[in-house]
């Protein structure tokens, strides 16, 4: 049965935006299922840093680990870096694998589309840098359809970051242009054995055109800090009246509309403390479209998880 998009309220949403670090924790042990337990409060969660197949995490299927301790969850994952993991075997057959690392979604409620966005980047030559992406979905959630992104942008440089938002943002300000994973009805020809056979092969499935909504969140490590020139590039530059325009192409920052949020936006700690910078710094954000900028109730940062040398960014939002 088709799914039916209502446009009552729910009484409140949850969304979380946790940077994993393959689930490595400030204790130094690797432990999906505190991953989980720490995220199974919400009703969409954005993960980064998702792996499989990596030595340094035991060579495992990270996603199928966590899904399988979130079996109430729709997910999707997009392995945004992907080289070869594979071995020979003494019988000469190959045990294809990939290693793989990259965000990943999870909803209580159907993921209608995913599309996957290839961030920008360029080769370094004093410093490691991977692949990264985004990933956009369509979430059928009971209010009606939501656009959640879940992203992870480079630690390598300014100049990189501003390239990658600027392909976010294109890619984001198209996705109404382009519409939907497929779009139109008919044939679009006249003969009528053409439109029959379109029509035997039920292209659709028997489902709706997706419907690509207005409200929009996006949540991720953005590896940027409050203020800064990527910062701006998100939410606009302060204008001579010192406010920032909310465009309804553009976005706002959640913790800066909320009712309420915590005094402590940290998001990240050094791990080793010796690390670059030395101190913590705010790293992780969830930034929405103007349309929900009314919308944000609250807004914290759990400082007590230690699964990760990132800590979760929650938002509830009245949707």
């Amino acid at each position: 049965m088709a799914p039916v998009y209502r446009l009552n309220r729910v009484q409140m949403m949850k969304l979380v935006s946790y940077n994993i670090r393959f689930g490595l924790g400030l204790d130094q042990k690797i432990d999906l299922g505190r991953i989980a337990d720490t995220v199974n409060d919400a009703d969409i969660i954005a993960l980064q840093e998702v792996e499989r197949y990596w030595k340094h995490s035991g060579m495992t299927d990270q996603p199928e680990i966590i899904s399988s301790h979130l079996r109430q969850y729709y997910w999707l994952y997009f392995p945004a870096f992907d080289v070869d993991a594979s071995e020979a075997q003494s019988d000469g057959s190959i045990l294809n694998r990939r290693r793989q690392f990259g965000p990943m979604v999870l909803s209580r409620w159907p993921i209608r589309m995913a599309r996957y966005i290839m961030l920008p980047k360029l080769g370094a030559t004093d410093c490691l840098s991977m692949d990264t992406g985004a990933i956009e979905c369509v979430v059928d959630t009971p209010s009606g359809p939501l656009l959640v992104y879940s992203l992870h942008l480079t630690q390598v440089s300014c100049r990189e970051r501003l390239m990658q938002l600027d392909r976010l943002l294109e890619f984001y300000r198209n996705t109404r242009v382009n519409g939907g994973s497929w779009t139109g009805g008919g044939s679009g020809v006249t003969d009528p054995v053409e439109i029959k056979h379109v029509a035997e092969l039920n292209w659709s499935n028997d489902e709706p055109i997706p419907v690509i909504p207005k409200e929009a969140v996006v949540m991720g490590d953005f590896n940027m800090i409050p203020e800064s020139e990527e910062y701006n590039r998100m939410v606009g530059t302060p204008d001579r009246c010192s406010r920032r325009v909310g465009h309804v192409d553009g976005f706002v920052d959640s913790w800066t509309v909320a009712r309420e949020h915590s005094d402590d936006r940290i998001s990240w700690f050094p791990d080793p403390p010796e690390r670059a910078p030395g101190y913590p710094i705010c790293l992780d954000y969830c930034f929405i479209s103007p349309y929900l900028s009314q919308k944000v109730e609250r807004v914290w940062i759990d400082q007590d998880a230690i699964g990760s040398d990132h800590k979760p960014y929650w938002v509830d939002l009245d949707f």
